[in-house]
């Protein structure tokens, strides 16, 4: 947010008459005619921002009181409705900003000066006021101290500053923006709106300019369907700022501002985080929100972000979804072809008008304008109707010296944004430094997340690195040149890229980007396309940077990505065999970007071969802490089990356990390390299909560290949210487990009773965990498992508590999530065992649809239900179901 000042006396300022305000600036400012100046600066500076950085000072009238009567004129103004306006003005800045930002002075007549302008004095506690205010602002904006910072937030407010820059100037598209409006501001609508076109037709700028829009509507309550709550607006700007075509981390940032997740609540990988927005989306309980997402089809490609898995096909009553992406790509196919159609809209065409004014103002920031005979020729290239084929052009006519040639010059314009940007980017080469700048837009390109400029101030200041060649060895340890490009060399190059670079958030060491994908392409058919061992020697020369540098954060995210482009299986394994490589990159939970690094060097094996020696030569090294050791072999085994590899997994962690019974074996990790164990067996417990007495021996260990983690747990005297949590989350997977012990009849050690009662005891005390949590969705759980236990010895009993469990599922998830469709499933099993077939049949078929919904059409547990349905009771009841539609 920008840093506002508004000093308000007695004079409400010019009020500018229609004719007075160009169209361009009623576009760009959205300017309110009847308003003055100084009312529009606070409009666009503070008030429609709800801009936590501006600050009122409101001059006290009583100053006035001391002021000779022949000076007054000059300090109060003379328009007869100024009165009014200065007191609505005083009271709507009273009633939007916090009290802080809101200040009434007072001051003192001083005489005049040499030039007869009135002085002031007695405004001490006037500079105090301001400088403690923006000295606060500026200290909690950019702190000098280190303090951690919310990653979240962060990427927020860079997706704000893209917004707020791309919707600055959006020309010729009120019809499209009052559509989506309507979409939004409608009631009764459950499925999303498509913003549809080609590269380049203004998608961008219309999104942003919805964002910008709904936001100021959602914070003034403008918006209507939701007048207790009011509407949170969440946007997202694909290929924006770096990371931002990571879906998953879209959805976490999603769910998070929701309030659906926390870090305790946080889902372990892509496919959970998008069976958690399922639910959360068509859940009728989700807080309201508009959801805004353009560039939908440039998600890093999975099969998550093209089957588009994580949006429902019925939207909840209070979710509003507006997505752009080009037509026809696989993202748009795959909403096109479910049974609730999205409502698509095409931008359309510039008009002719709309284009002169992109001209007009694009060419008016310059003092510059075109002839009518120069408009005229521009606007006849098909292109033009492109909102970014004309702006390119008019940076090339704004730049171009040669006004006499100015209408030859347009007339060479090559129709087409391709072909345009190529003839822009050899204009490139020609005028400014040839192939420096060529190497410039070949390293943005090939580049995981963008450049910062330093980077590629280092990279560039090698000559070696500037020329390619198909022998990549030229390029060995050169990088140890220091010596970054000369300034002024890079000065020319950055002149002339200034206009097509972007740099991400407001900073100007905000990596450098391409302003628009379109370049990209263009860079690659114009440098890459006939000679693709270029690809080879850019991503070597960054791999070659990135392997140098110290930086964590930078390095994992660029040096690794190279290696994999370059195919450097060696040192992509050797780099992941560093300890700090290893420990940047894992989670507990799901180490997704580890493993599939390892993927690209080889099978599981590989991945546990490397870590094993490492921890051999780590439990050989007597200078290592033997606590550390044991951290390392438990972290290890979390990933060597994340991996599939679930049989070698158990060495490590007995390695584990036996450096803990060493050192004394403390209960936090005793209790850490049999949970794992427990975890461990249970992975193995899912690759049966059946219930079956081979399960028992992994039973057995399953349930036997379970019970030891819950019982250490007891002994520990913290008792914060966090150890409700695990401790909640033990004793429900030991019930679940407990019950397919009592199937399997028990054994001499604990029989099939006590096992149940154990069962029965340990959801009643998890469930009480949840319910001191407010965590209903895990009560439902709870009560769901409840009903499979019970269910083995009083049905009746046990459908009252599905019952109860369904309606506190559905009120918490809606009717897609994975707790639903396991609800209806489990409902439908019990039924059918109770011999009722008809309402079996009914939750066998929306525990299908919600499965479909939240896993994907061909997931084996929607598999499995399918296959179920298909049985000759399932398929008599469907054929009665469809004769009793077609009377209807």
């Amino acid at each position: 947010m920008p840093f506002f000042l508004n000093l308000t006396s007695e004079r409400c300022g010019w009020i500018p008459n229609p004719l007075e305000v160009p169209d361009s600036i009623v576009e760009e400012y959205r300017w309110v005619m009847g308003l003055s100046v100084t009312e529009m600066e606070i409009m666009h500076g503070a008030y429609r921002k709800d801009n936590l950085n501006s600050l009122f000072m409101l001059r006290d009238v009583s100053f006035l009181n001391n002021i000779p009567a022949k000076l007054k004129d000059d300090l109060v103004d003379v328009n007869p409705i100024a009165p009014e306006k200065l007191r609505v003005l005083k009271q709507m800045l009273k009633d939007r900003f916090h009290e802080n930002q809101v200040n009434f002075y007072k001051c003192q007549y001083d005489g005049v000066d040499s030039d007869g302008k009135v002085e002031l004095k007695g405004l001490d506690d006037f500079s105090k006021t301001v400088f403690q205010f923006f000295k606060t602002r500026i200290e909690e904006q950019y702190p000098l101290e280190e303090k951690t910072t919310d990653p979240y937030r962060q990427i927020m407010e860079s997706h704000e500053s893209f917004m707020r820059n791309r919707s600055a100037s959006v020309l010729g598209r009120n019809d499209i923006l009052e559509q989506i409006k309507e979409h939004i501001v409608s009631v009764g609508v459950d499925k999303a709106l498509l913003l549809l076109g080609g590269p380049g037709t203004g998608k961008s700028s219309i999104m942003a300019r919805v964002a910008d829009v709904s936001v100021e509507k959602a914070i003034s309550r403008d918006i209507p369907g939701s007048p207790d709550q009011g509407w949170h607006v969440f946007y997202h700007f694909v290929g924006a700022i770096p990371g931002s075509p990571d879906l998953e981390a879209c959805l976490k940032r999603l769910l998070k501002e929701l309030n659906i997740i926390n870090e305790s609540k946080m889902p372990k990988d892509l496919e959970t985080t998008c069976q958690v927005a399922c639910s959360a989306l068509s859940n009728p309980n989700t807080k309201p929100v508009i959801i805004i997402i353009d560039a939908l089809n440039q998600f890093d490609e999975s099969k998550e972000s093209t089957v588009l898995n994580w949006l429902p096909v019925k939207l909840a009553p209070q979710v509003r979804c507006v997505f752009s992406m080009i037509d026809d790509t696989p993202q748009h196919k795959t909403l096109k072809s479910r049974s609730s159609k999205p409502v698509e809209l095409f931008v359309t065409p510039l008009d002719m008008e709309s284009r002169k004014a992109i001209v007009v103002e694009s060419l008016g920031k310059y003092n510059k304008k075109l002839d009518e005979e120069q408009m005229t020729s521009l606007l006849s290239k098909e292109s033009s109707q492109n909102p970014l084929w004309l702006s390119i052009a008019c940076e090339e006519l704004r730049v171009y010296g040669l006004f006499e040639k100015l209408t030859k010059k347009i007339k060479s314009f090559p129709d087409g944004l391709l072909s345009l940007l190529e003839s822009v980017l050899s204009r490139f080469e020609d005028e400014s430094g040839g192939q420096l700048v060529v190497a410039t837009l070949c390293l943005l390109e090939c580049s995981k997340t963008g450049l910062l400029e330093r980077e590629l101030l280092m990279i560039l200041g090698n000559p070696k690195n500037i020329t390619p060649s198909k022998d990549v060895k030229k390029i060995k340890s050169d990088q140890t040149i220091k010596n970054p490009l000369a300034a002024s060399n890079w000065a020319r190059v950055y002149r002339v890229l200034k206009p097509f670079l972007r740099p991400f958030g407001d900073s100007g060491e905000g990596r450098l980007d391409f302003y628009h994908r379109s370049l990209s392409k263009a860079v690659r058919a114009k440098y890459f396309k006939q000679d693709s061992w270029k690809n080879i020697w850019w991503h070597t020369v960054l791999a070659k940077y990135f392997e140098t540098i110290e930086n964590m954060d930078r390095q994992s995210e660029e040096y690794p990505y190279h290696l994999t482009k370059c195919d450097d299986k060696e040192k992509l394994r050797e780099y992941l065999k560093q300890w700090r490589v290893f420990h940047h990159f894992y989670h507990p939970e799901f180490s997704g970007e580890l493993l599939a690094f390892w993927r690209t060097v080889g099978d599981k094996s590989e991945l546990f071969d490397c870590y094993t020696e490492s921890l051999e030569n780590m439990n050989n090294n007597p200078n290592v802490d033997r606590e550390e050791i044991s951290l390392h072999y438990e972290k290890v085994a979390r990933v060597v089990m994340q991996s599939g590899d679930v049989d070698r997994c158990f060495n490590l962690l007995q390695s584990a356990l036996a450096l803990e019974d060493e050192l004394g074996a403390k209960p936090m990790r005793m209790m850490q390390l049999y949970n794992v164990a427990a975890t461990m067996h249970n992975e193995r417990l899912t690759l049966h299909d059946f219930i079956t007495k081979a399960m028992m021996p992994d039973l057995k260990e399953c349930i036997s560290f379970r019970r030891k983690a819950i019982r250490i747990s007891e002994q520990l005297t913290e008792r914060s949210e966090k150890y409700k949590y695990e401790r909640a989350f033990s004793l429900m997977k030991l019930a679940f487990n407990l019950k397919t012990w009592f199937v399997l009849k028990g054994d001499n050690n604990l029989s099939a009773q006590e096992g149940f009662d154990l069962g029965v005891e340990s959801l009643k005390e998890a469930k009480e965990l949840y319910e001191e949590l407010g965590d209903k969705g895990h009560v439902a759980e709870c009560m769901m498992n409840e009903g499979l236990l019970l269910g083995e010895v009083d049905q009746e009993g046990a459908l009252e508590i599905y019952r109860k469990a369904e309606v506190i599922c559905i009120q918490t998830y809606g009717e897609v999530s994975v707790l639903s469709s396991r609800m209806f499933t489990n409902i439908a099993i019990l039924l059918e065992e109770m011999n009722n077939y008809d309402e079996a049949y009914t939750y066998f078929k929306n525990g299908l649809s919600s499965k479909i919904q939240v896993f994907g059409d061909d997931h084996p547990q929607t598999g499995r239900l399918k296959r179920v349905l298909q049985e000759p009771a399932y398929q008599r009841l469907a054929r009665q179901e469809q004769q009793q539609n077609q009377q209807r």
